[in-house]
């Protein structure tokens, strides 16, 4: 049987929604299909399998994705869903739960170069935000002054708490950057 949940998840919370799938994994649900809010369950047997979800650039039909996951199901991981983005992609992959959680970014550079990958994601989208908020103060004012009603206000807070919420996570990866490549320093 199928069962669908709504869930949000910000982009930058990818490891906090590969927790609750597993979650959902050893309460006896599968994932075999997510969406950006939709994530589709059957059942299965509690703790059966395990999740991961990446987060990687280019089109879910680009040959480099096509490579990874080529790669990724030889190393016994199988692609049960896929959320695109412009020019990015989030891959969901089960594998057999024996107790073990595998490790992809096994390495320092390739867990500097996945924060990476999400910073440019974040970016350009904080930045929009941020002139989505001034086109609509502007908006905003101009309603002022012809004493229209002020409803616009509101919407240009949002677009502000949006961008502020996304510069804050994007300060956070790139300390998260440095602290991995401090580390990296360290055993080299």
């Amino acid at each position: 049987m199928r069962t669908t949940f709504k869930k949000w998840f910000w982009i930058w919370q990818l490891p906090k929604e590969e927790a609750w799938i597993n979650e959902m994994a050893d309460h006896g649900y599968g994932l075999v299909a997510a969406g950006r809010i939709t994530f589709e369950f059957e059942d299965i047997d509690p703790g059966k399998y395990g999740y991961k979800e990446l987060f990687m650039k280019g089109d879910f039909s680009s040959e480099k994705i096509r490579d990874f996951l080529s790669f990724m199901e030889d190393m016994g991981f199988q692609n049960v869903a896929h959320v695109s983005y412009p020019d990015h992609t989030v891959i969901y992959l089960r594998y057999e739960n024996n107790g073990e959680v595998p490790e992809i970014y096994s390495d320092l550079d390739s867990k500097i170069e996945y924060e990476k990958t999400l910073c440019h994601f974040l970016i350009p989208l904080g930045i929009f935000n941020i002139l989505a908020w001034v086109y609509n103060m502007a908006v905003w004012i101009d309603f002022m002054i012809k004493g229209y009603p002020r409803a616009i206000q509101f919407i240009s807070f949002i677009n502000l708490a949006i961008a502020i919420m996304i510069f804050a996570k994007v300060g956070n990866k790139y300390q998260t950057i440095k602290e991995l490549k401090q580390e990296r320093a360290i055993h080299e």
